[in-house]
């Protein structure tokens, strides 16, 4: 019996040691770059949406936003020769989201001060007018697409993406001098198929159809069936992303279309754009808008907001009342960002125009000055949605940091004193970055793996 009470007693120890060392291994290996704090004050719309009452917010949709948008980021420095850079200190800097955050005038703005402002917090456009059919074919057969090769131009210099609205339409007003509907839907589908071959491969989302499913405007007609239509351009150009827009927005009777409904109508389609702007005074509650989401969470099929705005007036909704003030509309858009950012589903929020129709979107006064809603926008996207990091490399030149996915700029500062820049992507596919420093330390590569890639390779 004592043989074996110690018996045990003698495999109870060995396992907790086993366990010890392992977690101290685990411990000793994960070595964390830490946060750079940071002074600046936000602004009050975004302080009181990240310590609103609201559960819902405080429960699902931070705890969302930092399980989907965030990640381990890992990083190797090591000579071409594969030896590791000790103690080496490294600067993290997120640049820009994997996530889109955009506006429609980013690439149009003719102002070059707002123009500036608008590219100091997005890096996305869906553009408001620019990319129509009626502006860039102004007569059967003649096309200009000049100011849409300088609009691509400027995002592909710029590093802002771009989502095309739409193949399909606005007519231009010749079309109606074209005969039948079978004439007129040929003269639509090799308009597409013009556009594809000309801006595939520069242009990252194309919505084939707008306005024609959910709503109805004449100028957007399809003049053919759509599945037909849809199914062509899917199966004749098969790496371009494909999606539809229409009006859809966060109340029950503008809702999204369900998932088996949307792929039965456009088979292989890659995402759906939703306007998110009617009724067009709405405050919609952040319940409401993770609802209209969830039916696509587990589908292949992202969700775009190309559209979002709201015209001052009297609130609608039941969630807040009152008169749409600037105060107000800061922190709705703040609302809405950080839902549709917080969700799976969703990879664009792209803010509609900064004109008259839509009152409460001015993002700059008469003056040209910032307002509360612009102000608000570049806080949450400049000084709450950051990852900046610092530290430095272990004895096996590695270390790790949790990060917002996106694009990094990444500073090494060497044993010798050499400093090195170079920028990285970090997201669910590249989890695992390696710095490849040359001989003389005078420059450095990045390569950028999951971390299957990089197991494998360090086993070769």
């Amino acid at each position: 019996m004592v043989s074996q009470c110690l018996c045990g007693l003698l495999k109870k120890s060995c396992f907790l040691s086993l366990l010890f060392l392992l977690f101290s291994v685990s411990g000793r290996a994960e070595n964390r770059l830490s946060e750079v704090p940071s002074d600046v004050s936000l602004h009050p719309a975004v302080s009181a949406f990240f310590h609103s009452n609201d559960s819902f917010i405080q429960d699902v949709i931070i705890p969302s936003m930092e399980r989907e948008r965030k990640h381990d980021i890992h990083i190797r420095v090591v000579s071409e020769h594969g030896v590791a850079f000790k103690k080496c200190q490294l600067f993290a800097e997120l640049q820009s989201h994997e996530f889109h955050f955009g506006h429609c005038n980013l690439a149009t703005e003719k102002s070059v001060r707002k123009r500036k402002q608008l590219n100091d917090i997005f890096h996305f456009t869906c553009p408001e007018n620019l990319t129509k059919w009626k502006n860039y074919a102004p007569r059967f057969g003649a096309y200009d697409f000049s100011k849409i090769d300088a609009m691509v131009d400027y995002c592909d210099i710029n590093r802002i993406g771009v989502e095309w609205h739409f193949l399909s339409g606005y007519h231009p007003e010749w079309l109606a001098s074209v005969g039948s509907d079978a004439e007129k839907a040929a003269v639509q589908l090799n308009n597409s198929r013009m556009v594809l071959n000309r801006y595939q491969g520069k242009v990252n989302f194309f919505q084939v159809f707008n306005e024609d499913w959910h709503t109805h405007v004449q100028r957007a007609k399809v003049y053919s069936d759509q599945t037909s239509y849809f199914s062509k351009l899917r199966q004749e150009f098969p790496d371009v992303e494909f999606g539809v827009c229409d009006c859809w927005s966060f109340n029950k009777e503008n809702r999204l279309p369900g998932v088996t409904e949307l792929t039965a109508r456009y088979p292989g389609i890659d995402f759906v754009s939703m306007h998110a702007h009617k009724p067009r005074r709405l405050w919609a509650s952040p319940k409401e808008i993770i609802d209209t989401f969830d039916q696509y969470k587990d589908s292949n099929i992202k969700i775009h907001i190309t559209e979002f705005g709201i015209i001052k007036g009297e609130i609608e909704g039941g969630y807040r009342s009152g008169q749409w003030t600037d105060a107000k509309l800061a922190e709705y858009f703040v609302q809405v960002a950080v839902a549709s950012f917080s969700h799976p589903a969703v990879r664009v929020f792209n803010l509609w125009a900064n004109y008259e129709k839509f009152t409460g979107n001015q993002l700059f006064s008469e003056g040209g000055e910032p307002t509360s809603q612009y102000k608000a926008l570049r806080s949450l996207l400049s000084d709450k949605l950051v990852t900046r990091v610092a530290g430095e490399t272990d004895h096996q030149g590695a270390c790790v940091f949790d990060g917002f996915h996106g694009r990094y700029k990444l500073s090494l500062r060497t044993n010798s004193g050499r400093k090195l820049t170079m920028h990285a992507n970090a997201g669910h596919q590249q989890t695992h970055i390696k710095i490849i420093v040359s001989e003389d330390e005078s420059t450095a590569h990045v390569v950028e793996s999951s971390a299957h890639v990089v197991i494998e390779q360090e086993e070769r």
